[in-house]
This record gives structure tokens, C-alpha cells and sequence, in this order.
């Protein structure tokens, strides 16, 4: 779609370190004053590579068609219906095939307008969907989600971009509530088929390995051992953990408490639970520990981070 950000805003385009970013903020009046804003490209053709980064999150949905979506030098396969998430600052780049795209993108300033704290397990899933404060270097790769009920989302899909378009009285209220409702189906499908492998990884990491960071990504707030995901791999611990690491680039340690993390900044974020339960719900049962961990990872405390 950067082809079309040039095309209808050439001057809100600016180069950093030879990547272009697109300036979404200020481009549309739902964006700003309800932190979401919606645009269709029912017949999107891009055959040639064109990585650009965002100053907001943004939901690629893919109604119809097959590609590729690279996301920070990473190549996903992508076939409708899905999505991809892509966080502020992050390159991505979408490239047709044969046929062109049905594609809706949905913009979110999680900055200005906090995210609303969905109900457990979707919560979780949440979280992971769309992290906050992640340290550049530290990400966990987020590839492409399959989704059902095709005819259901375009419909959801298509009031967002209607209210984009044309903000009239009761706007707010509306993109409200369609703002919980396409991220509950998001997390919905998260919650029940997690992540989907990057090309990359195929015939080059085991699936045992796959089904080790899916199973984390829906589960990172129990308990686990390296045993146990042993067992769920069918591996010896001590390959898996090596295999791990060349997989994702971190240990199952260092993954698992990222995500703990990301989930604990979302209920900081959107919600005044206290920070013990807090702590508890994100997988840290030691509140010391749960505080050693943030601040070494984001930068500050909980409690310094609620307040910002």
C-alpha cells in the first residue's frame, strides 16, 4: 500500500536511515480524536518489494488473494482471509502475485488511545498481538494469523471504513465499539490457532520446534519446564534448547518472559489493577522477581511505567 501513501500524501513521506516511514497521524480525523482510522484497497497490485515503516500500528487484513508480506526482513506467506500485525517503527512491505489483493488497513495510535483490556484468555492474546515498549533487538516475530468467517469480518472491516470516511454524529461510540470488536476477533484467532510459521523457518527448523513457540505463545503465562516442552517437541531438552535459540534468536527463557512482559504492559496500560496481581496473571509468581525483570528490560519500574 505505500504506493498509494505516496500517491495521496507524497508530503508526509520522509526517509530515515534509507527506509521510508509513512506519516498516518494527521491523516485522518477518527484517528486522532478515537485512536482508529480505517483504508480499503479492494484490488491492491505491488509486485516489487517496497519496505517502509509507519508512526502507528497497523492491522493488515487480507480479504482475498495470496503474497508475500515481508515484516522486518522477514517473508510471510499470506493468503486471505487473514492479518499481520506491524508495529510502529517496524518495515514492512506487501507483494502481490498473479492477482491483486482485496486488503483492509486499520490504524491504531495505541499511544494516545490505550487499548481496552479484553476478558481472559483473550487478554493474552492481546498482548501479544500488540505489545508496548518492546526494546528494539527484543521482538518476537508476530507472522501471519488465518482467520474465519470471512463475510463477517468484511463486514466489520467495511463500517470502520465508512466511519473513517464519513465521521458524523455518534462516530465515537461507534468506532468504540468496532475498535473492541475487530480486536476481539483478532485475539480470537490468536487465542485458537496462534501464530503461523514464516516461510523461512520451513526446511530449515524443525515443526517440533514451531509447535514449542506456538504452544508459548498461547500459554506464557503458566508454568513450564524445559522438560516439559521437551515433551510436547519430542526432542531431547538440551537439542531443543540449542535449536531454540537458533530458531528465534533468544532462549525459551528470554522468550517466555518477554511475552510475560508484553502482557504485563497492556494491563499497566488499560487497566488499575495493582501490580501484584498484575504480576501474578503475567506468569511472575515472585513480585520481586516480576520487578527486577521490567526494569532490566523496558527501562524503568511497573510503577514508573503505569505513570507514563
Amino acid at each position: 500500500m505505500f504506493s498509494d501513501y505516496v500517491g495521496s500524501m507524497s508530503a508526509d513521506v520522509v526517509a530515515s536511515d534509507e527506509v521510508a516511514t509513512a506519516r498516518i497521524r494527521g491523516r485522518h480525523e477518527t484517528l486522532a480524536r478515537f485512536g482508529i482510522a480505517a483504508e480499503r484497497f479492494p484490488a491492491y497490485v505491488n509486485p516489487v518489494l517496497d519496505l517502509h515503516g509507519l508512526d502507528v500500528v497497523l492491522l493488515t487484513f487480507v480479504l482475498a488473494g495470496s503474497g508475500q508480506h515481508v515484516l522486518d526482513g522477514v517473508d510471510h506467506a499470506v493468503s486471505g482471509p487473514s492479518f499481520a500485525i506491524t508495529r510502529t517503527g517496524e518495515r514492512h512491505g506487501l507483494i502481490t502475485g498473479d492477482e491483486p489483493l482485496d486488503v483492509v488497513n486499520v490504524y491504531l495510535d495505541v499511544e494516545a488511545h490505550p487499548l481496552p483490556a479484553l476478558h481472559p484468555p483473550l487478554d493474552l492474546a492481546l498482548a501479544v498481538l500488540i505489545p508496548f515498549g518492546t526494546p528494539e533487538g527484543k521482538r518476537v516475530r508476530l507472522p501471519q494469523v488465518s482467520l474465519d468467517r470471512a463475510e463477517e469480518l468484511r463486514a466489520v472491516l467495511s463500517m470502520i471504513v465508512e466511519e473513517t470516511a464519513r465521521p458524523g454524529d455518534g462516530t465515537g461510540d461507534a468506532l468504540q465499539a468496532l475498535r473492541q470488536l475487530v480486536l476481539t476477533i483478532c485475539a480470537r484467532a490468536i487465542a485458537q490457532r496462534g501464530f503461523l510459521p514464516d516461510r523461512n523457518s520451513v526446511g530449515r527448523v524443525p515443526e517440533a520446534i514451531e509447535a514449542v513457540r506456538a504452544h508459548l505463545d498461547q500459554h506464557y503465562a503458566e508454568r513450564h519446564t524445559l522438560e516439559s516442552l521437551a515433551a510436547i517437541a519430542h526432542l531431547e531438552r538440551t537439542y531443543l534448547s540449542r535449536m531454540f535459540v537458533v530458531h528465534t534468536g533468544t532462549t525459551v527463557t528470554g522468550y517466555l518472559t518477554r511475552l510475560r512482559l508484553r502482557y504485563a504492559m497492556t494491563q499497566l496500560r488499560g487497566s488499575d489493577r495493582p501490580i501484584a496481581a498484575i504480576a501474578e496473571s503475567s506468569g511472575f509468581h515472585d513480585l520481586s522477581n516480576f520487578g527486577r525483570t521490567f526494569r532490566r528490560e523496558v527501562g524503568m519500574t511497573p510503577r514508573e511505567y503505569r505513570l507514563r
